[in-house]
This record gives C-alpha cells, sequence and structure tokens, in this order.
C-alpha cells in the first residue's frame, strides 16, 4: 500500500502509473476535490503524528509526495513523520532560470516585499495563488493589488479570511501568454508576482507576457526540499524504485 499526497498534474500521473501496475494506494489531498482515480482517497491537513499512525495503522511501504512544490508545511510534515518508510518526492519539471532586466527572482515573500516598497510600485497583480494573499497583506492594504485565484468556495474563504477586497479578485487558471498579455492591458499593473511553479504552472508563458508588455515580474524561488527525500523527476525512475 502506497500513500500519494497529490492535488496536482503530477499527483495524477503518479495515481494513474499505480493502477497501471496494480499497486494499491490512497490518494490524499488537504481540500477535498474531485478524485477519479481507483485508489482510496481521503482529504483534510496530516501533521507528523497523523501521517505517522495512518501509514503504521494502513501497513503504508512507501510514501510519494506529488504536492504542490510550495506546499512547505507538507513537506517538512512528511520528513518529521516518526516512520521508517521511504519518502520519495516526485518533482516537476522547472524551468532553467533566464536573465533578463524585467524578470527578479527572490527567495521569499519578505524579500518581494522590500523589492516592492523599494521601487514604490503602486499597482500588482498577483499570480501567486490565493494562498500568498496574506504574505502580502503589508502591500496590499497600502497599494493597488489584484489577486487570480481559483473559482472555489476555499479559496474565497481564505481571501476573506484575511480580508482582502473581494471585488479585486480575479479567477482562473495560468492561461498561453496571449491571453496573460490580454489580462495585463487591461489592467496595467505596474509589476507582477507570481512563484516557480514549473511547467505546469505556465511560468514561461506568464514570463512571456510580462517581457512582452515590458512589466516587471518577481518569481519566488521554488523552496530547497529536505536531502531526506529520494527526489525523482521521472516515472521511469519511480517504476524502478517500487520494482526492485
Amino acid at each position: 500500500m502506497i500513500l500519494v499526497f497529490g492535488g496536482t498534474t503530477e499527483g495524477k500521473k503518479v495515481a494513474h502509473f499505480l493502477e497501471d501496475l496494480n499497486l494499491s494506494y490512497t490518494y490524499t489531498t488537504k481540500t477535498k476535490i474531485k478524485f477519479e482515480g481507483k485508489g482510496t482517497y481521503i482529504y483534510g491537513a496530516m501533521e507528523p503524528s497523523d501521517i505517522a499512525n495512518f501509514c503504521k495503522k494502513n501497513k503504508i511501504t512507501h510514501i510519494i509526495n506529488a504536492a504542490h512544490p510550495f506546499a512547505e508545511n507538507l513537506h517538512n510534515n512528511i520528513i518529521t513523520a516518526d516512520i521508517d518508510i521511504p519518502k520519495i518526492r516526485y518533482e516537476r519539471i522547472v524551468l532553467e532560470r533566464i536573465n533578463h532586466p524585467l524578470v527578479n527572482y527572490l527567495s521569499t515573500f519578505e524579500e518581494a516585499l522590500a523589492y516592492l516598497k523599494r521601487h514604490n510600485f503602486q499597482r500588482l497583480l498577483a499570480l501567486s495563488g490565493v494562498n500568498t494573499i496574506q504574505k502580502l497583506a503589508p502591500y496590499w492594504q497600502k497599494h493597488t493589488a489584484w489577486f487570480r485565484i481559483l473559482d472555489r468556495d476555499e479559496s474565497r474563504a481564505v481571501a476573506l479570511a484575511a480580508n482582502f477586497p473581494l471585488e479585486n479578485l480575479l479567477y482562473g487558471f495560468p492561461q498561453e501568454a496571449s491571453e496573460e498579455i490580454k489580462l495585463f492591458n487591461l489592467y496595467k499593473p505596474e509589476v507582477i508576482i507570481t512563484k516557480e511553479s514549473g511547467i505546469n504552472g505556465k511560468l514561461q508563458q506568464k514570463i512571456n507576457a510580462a517581457t512582452a508588455t515590458q512589466t516587471p515580474i518577481i518569481i519566488i524561488k521554488k523552496p530547497t526540499l529536505s536531502s531526506i527525500y529520494l527526489q525523482i523527476k521521472s516515472i521511469k525512475k519511480l517504476k524502478e524504485i517500487l520494482l526492485t
């Protein structure tokens, strides 16, 4: 039995792969989603003790972490769970960082806030997700900002809890560069912020749109993972690990 932390494109790939091999698995996400796989589905945040207890109770042999790159609490909770089984991180493909005067890679949101203040930007378009609303509160409480989030009640609840103005919420997924350009031209932000979310997060399209509209873009770097994880980037490698 394998425990898969998903909710991403990578998670779905892992689930389909396990089904092809007729391997039993449980698929878990923090919030409830529509799950169409053949495995057992559960949802809800899991602390290290929850993970350890679940693994022991259900005789889990491997943990595969295919969650979002920025799910830092989850990444740490899996590592600190007191369970002696392989902990595999299935990584998404990330883009090679580029050197461009409009593209700024920063390590933290604290650095981003300092950058925004230093350049006195007055209009921000955030493509960094609903969970970054609170992180950027010192900015949008004093300046104009729009956040693009998923069109679902859970996301709106996060925005409401932060007291973010609902009229400044935009809904939808990352788009092709041409659609992003239309969005940038419509709202005319002075700066854009996003995360180093890789190919599946359509980071390249965001960069292309930013440079095409001559808009500075801040990219928060992907967090560094613990060396305890066995980090892989292909289904082929995952197959080698599980079948040897």
